[in-house]
């Protein structure tokens, strides 16, 4: 019987064959690639070409994208190659901007000004307008976070004031996910798009303070985006993606007591003992250096439970939104 099946359909083998082989071949398997584009250029923002690297998921459609920032160390494979890969896991691609080595600079750790958020921001609605005319990327679904320095890029760009500064009109990006973020200096006005935004923080962080980031939340909440989220890692330092013991970055600049208000101008009134101060653009890190910066900050002593927990949780809030 088996002889006689096998003599009638010989002949159709090497289509089957053909059939499953081709569909091997099409089966979409997740990439990684590198893109430029050119900053968005101003008085205050010199002309950089911005280099990104984009991990795509596998999918056949049209995917949603996270753009992810970077901390004050620069690329680091641990952090945001990480939540690179953990996006594409989720079926969202994620395209991490190296605002740093596209300006010859390494870190900014013992030094913020080399690279500022300003110019970072600039970058991020840059990778926005370059993303969105990909026909690989839902442009409805960009959003922006990142850790530390990368995380205040992230919030800020939720701000309205911001689109007349940066003159990208309405422009905005589709949630926000500022990771341990500096919330120590905030804007006087807190309107923003609306967009949801979810704060990731750290219970000890002495980098950048959680307190000022949940009560900078309180605020924006109050001003009408209801759609805030917070969420306080019990028992975590900055940069909890570091699994290990504590470190002490020693020579670290630390403006996490500098409180002070950005005014819708751009000025900035610092908050201090003998009455509001009143500056504007060079003069503010030249006067936090003197009067409110510290040096040294803890960093790490992460776990896998608690990576694997606010992993899980940032890809929540992600599905949540329609990532």
């Amino acid at each position: 019987m088996l002889r006689s099946w096998l003599s009638r359909n010989l002949l159709l083998l090497p289509v089957i064959v053909m059939v499953f082989a081709s569909a091997r071949a099409e089966t979409p398997k997740p990439s990684v690639e590198r893109i430029s584009f050119d900053t968005i250029a101003g008085t205050t923002v010199k002309f950089a070409k911005i280099n990104a690297t984009l991990y795509l998921p596998a999918r056949t459609s049209a995917t949603s994208a996270m753009i992810i920032m970077i901390s004050s160390g620069g690329v680091i494979d641990w952090i945001e190659g990480y939540y690179a890969r953990e996006l594409n896991k989720a079926g969202i691609a994620g395209l991490v901007v190296d605002s740093f080595g596209s300006r010859g600079v390494k870190n900014v750790i013992e030094d913020q000004s080399k690279v500022t958020s300003w110019d970072m921001e600039n970058d991020a609605f840059a990778a926005l307008i370059s993303l969105s005319n990909d026909k690989r990327i839902d442009s409805s679904h960009i959003g922006i976070m990142g850790v530390s320095k990368g995380g205040i890029v992230a919030e800020n760009a939720a701000f309205t004031i911001r689109q007349k500064w940066r003159r990208t009109g309405d422009l905005a990006f589709a949630a926000h996910v500022p990771i341990v973020p500096d919330c120590a200096i905030q804007h006087r006005t807190v309107t923003t798009t609306g967009r949801p935004i979810f704060y990731m923080l750290a219970e000890l962080d002495d980098y950048n303070s959680a307190q000022f980031c949940r009560e900078y939340a309180d605020r924006i909440r109050t001003a009408g985006n209801p759609n805030v989220t917070v969420k306080t890692y019990k028992g975590a330092h900055h940069g909890w993606e570091g699994i290990g013991p504590v470190s002490f970055l020693s020579k670290a600049e630390n403006y996490s007591t500098c409180h002070a208000f950005y005014e819708d101008d751009g000025a900035m009134t610092m908050a201090v003992p003998n009455g509001p101060t009143l500056m504007k653009g060079d003069e503010i890190f030249a006067w936090r250096r003197r009067h409110c910066m510290t040096i040294g900050a803890h960093v790490g002593g992460g776990t896998e439970k608690l990576k694997r927990e606010a992993t899980n949780d940032l890809v929540q809030f992600l599905k949540a939104q329609g990532f």
